[in-house]
């Protein structure tokens, strides 16, 4: 990558002196922004932030990171990259230099973003790594929902965005929600509200999963209701309760499957894959 991605050093005072400490306490004690996988730091998290909307923190199938997404579009936009093959990497929250944005912010005569003047940091919502035959490439990703694209002041911080990255010889583009397949969005939509529908505890998170899987294996070509029912029965439970523990566990990546192709109403369990992390117990659970 060009060397002006490593900007946690301390920056010039003309660049130091705009920064609140607690920013750069971020940029260089906190390393956030560095690191590849499993142990890179976002620059923002979502307790950093407010939101439109809701926010997630999900386990990658990548990396198996807890991965922090500020809207229900950055984690359709970040599902979609996560169950692609070809991607290796997926860092979200990526802080850009703010030496290079504030310089490209004077040459187009645009303003810069702070806040009650101080310099406010840019990030990139997702920076995708892709392995395809053994080439790297890059793409940056800025999420955005369309109307926010019918504001002035948002066109121009997407303009620096781009500019920057067109300085860093990486692709970028914006996505937004018209760019998610519907059978991909329906899916999502039927995961994301059970991400924290239960807390469940170790013990408890084996044996629903170890049972749940054991159902699965054993169901083949039964629609995945069917499994699901038979062990409400079996566990005295009221009717629909192993499939919100599904949701839940599938939510937190403990189950897969093609979510662009096949929607979650017509899933038989043959369909359903077990995550290797979870068979392994080397999981990321996230805590409601």
């Amino acid at each position: 990558m060009n060397k002006r991605f490593s900007f946690l050093s301390p920056h010039p005072k003309e660049i130091s002196g705009l920064l609140e400490p607690a920013i750069l306490k971020r940029l260089q004690k906190e390393k956030r922004g560095q690191g590849f996988g499993k142990d890179y730091k976002p620059f923002l998290t979502v307790r950093d932030v407010p939101s439109r909307g809701r926010v997630h923190r999900r386990p990658a199938l990548t990396h198996n990171r807890v991965a922090h997404l500020l809207s229900d579009l950055e984690l359709a936009a970040f599902l979609l990259f996560d169950w692609q093959a070809t991607v290796n990497d997926i860092r979200e929250q990526f802080p850009l230099n703010p030496e290079v944005t504030t310089e490209i912010a004077k040459r187009l005569g645009i303003k810069h973003p702070s806040y009650r003047g101080v310099l406010q940091v840019m990030t990139t919502d997702l920076l995708v790594d892709f392995q395809v035959n053994g080439q790297h490439s890059c793409q940056a990703v800025s999420v955005k929902y369309a109307d926010d694209l019918e504001d002035e002041r948002t066109i121009e911080k997407l303009e620096l965005e781009r500019r920057y990255w067109e300085g860093e010889g990486i692709p970028w583009y914006i996505f937004t929600e018209h760019e998610v397949p519907v059978t991909s969005l329906k899916n999502v939509r039927w995961l994301a509200p059970h991400m924290h529908s239960y807390d469940l505890s170790d013990a408890e998170r084996v044996q629903v999963f170890e049972r749940i899987s054991q159902a699965l294996d054993a169901s083949g070509e039964e629609k995945l209701a069917v499994p699901l029912k038979e062990l409400d029965t079996i566990f005295n439970l009221s009717l629909g309760a192993h499939l919100q523990y599904f949701r839940h566990l599938a939510a937190q990546n403990a189950f897969q499957w093609d979510i662009h192709n096949q929607l979650h109403t017509n899933l038989k369990a043959r369909d359903i894959s077990i995550s290797e992390y979870w068979l392994a117990k080397d999981i990321e659970y996230v805590h409601a």
